[in-house]
C-alpha cells in the first residue's frame, strides 16, 4: 500500500463504506486528464469568444455589403433614367432642327446663315410676328441645358411651325426678307429729309435708302407679281411688285432689270443689278412700299432694323 492512495467514500446514512485505491501512476494520470480537461475548456472558451468577434465583425461587413447593393441599385434605376431622359433630348433634338429646317424653307432663309441648335442655355421668343410674315428668332438660337427647357422649346417651336403653315401664303407675299444680301445701312429714312440736291428746303422721303456698289444684285422681298418695269425720271430703273392684299413693293434707281411686267415672282428671286439711274447722288438702292396705294416704312414689314 506504500504506492497506493485509498479514496474511502462514507455515505450520511451510515451505510456501507466503499473505498479506491488509486496507484501513483494512477495519481498522475488523474491529474494529467484535470489539466487536458481544464485546457480543454479554456480552449473551448477562448474559440467561442474569438468566434462570437469573428460574427459581430463579420455582421457589419454584412450590413455595409447591404447597404452598398441598396445603393448600387439606386444608382442603376439613376443611370437607367438618365439614359431614357437622354434619349428623349436627342430626340427632341432631332425634331427641333427638322422643325427649324421646314419653318426656315416657309420663311425663306438660309439655314447657312441661321444659329444651329445647341444645349447651353436658353432664349424665348414672342411668336405673333408669324402672323404679320415676320421671321421670328427660332429654339435654334437658344441655348439650353435644362430637358424640360428643351421639351418646352421643342412645343414653342412646333406652334411657330403650325402657325406658318396657316399664314403661309400670306407669309410669302409680305414682304419681310432684305432686299440686298449685304451687310445694311441706312442712308436716308422714311420721312421728311433735307434736299441731298442742296439748299435748306425739306422733302418728304418716301423709302428707305440703302447704299451698295454698283451692279449689286436686287432681290424680291416677297412673292407677287411685277406691275412695272421701266424707266422713271425720278427713280431711275424702276421695278414695282404687287403682292397682293394692298401691298405694294417698289426698287429703284436700278442699273439693269430682270423682272418685266406681268413676270410672277418668288420671295428672295433676283430681280434687278443696283446702280445710280434717275435723280440720285450716288450709287443706292431706293426701297420703298405701299399698303392700300398710302406709302409706308417698308422697314415695318422686315426683320432688320435701321442700324443695320
Amino acid at each position: 500500500m506504500k504506492n497506493k492512495y485509498t479514496f474511502l467514500m462514507i455515505p450520511p446514512d451510515h451505510g456501507p463504506t466503499r473505498q479506491f485505491q488509486v496507484t501513483l501512476k494512477g495519481r498522475r494520470l488523474v491529474i494529467t486528464g484535470l489539466c487536458s480537461l481544464g485546457l480543454l475548456v479554456i480552449s473551448l472558451f477562448s474559440y467561442t469568444l474569438y468566434l462570437s468577434h469573428t460574427v459581430g465583425s463579420q455582421q457589419a461587413q454584412l450590413a455595409a455589403m447591404v447597404q452598398l447593393e441598396q445603393e448600387n441599385e439606386v444608382k442603376d434605376q439613376e443611370i437607367a433614367r438618365l439614359k431614357e431622359e437622354s434619349l428623349q433630348v436627342t430626340q427632341d433634338i432631332s425634331q427641333i432642327q427638322e422643325l427649324e429646317l421646314k419653318l426656315m424653307s416657309i420663311l425663306n432663309l438660309d439655314p447657312s446663315e441661321t444659329p444651329s441648335f445647341s444645349t447651353t442655355g436658353t432664349k424665348s421668343t414672342a411668336s405673333a410676328g408669324l402672323s404679320r410674315g415676320e421671321a421670328a428668332p427660332f429654339a435654334s438660337q437658344a441655348v439650353i441645358s435644362d430637358p424640360e427647357q428643351i421639351s418646352h422649346e421643342l412645343n414653342l417651336l412646333q406652334d411657330y411651325y403650325n402657325l406658318a403653315l396657316a399664314y403661309q401664303e400670306e407669309i410669302e407675299h409680305t414682304p419681310s426678307l432684305a432686299p440686298l444680301k449685304i451687310p445694311l445701312t441706312v442712308a436716308s429714312e422714311f420721312g421728311y429729309r433735307r434736299n441731298p440736291f442742296g439748299g435748306y428746303s425739306k422733302e418728304f422721303h418716301n423709302g428707305v435708302d440703302f447704299p451698295c456698289d454698283y451692279g449689286t444684285e436686287v432681290y424680291a422681298t416677297a412673292s407677287g407679281v411685277v406691275s412695272v418695269s421701266g424707266y422713271d425720271r425720278v427713280y431711275g430703273y424702276l421695278i414695282e411688285i404687287d403682292h397682293g392684299n394692298g401691298i405694294e413693293t417698289i426698287y429703284g434707281h436700278n442699273s439693269r432689270l430682270l423682272a418685266k411686267v406681268g413676270d410672277k415672282v418668288e420671295k428672295g428671286d433676283l430681280i434687278a443689278y443696283s446702280g445710280n439711274s434717275g435723280r440720285s447722288t450716288g450709287s443706292h438702292l431706293h426701297y420703298g412700299a405701299r399698303v392700300n396705294g398710302k406709302t409706308v416704312d417698308p422697314l415695318q414689314f422686315t426683320d432688320f432694323t435701321k442700324e443695320q
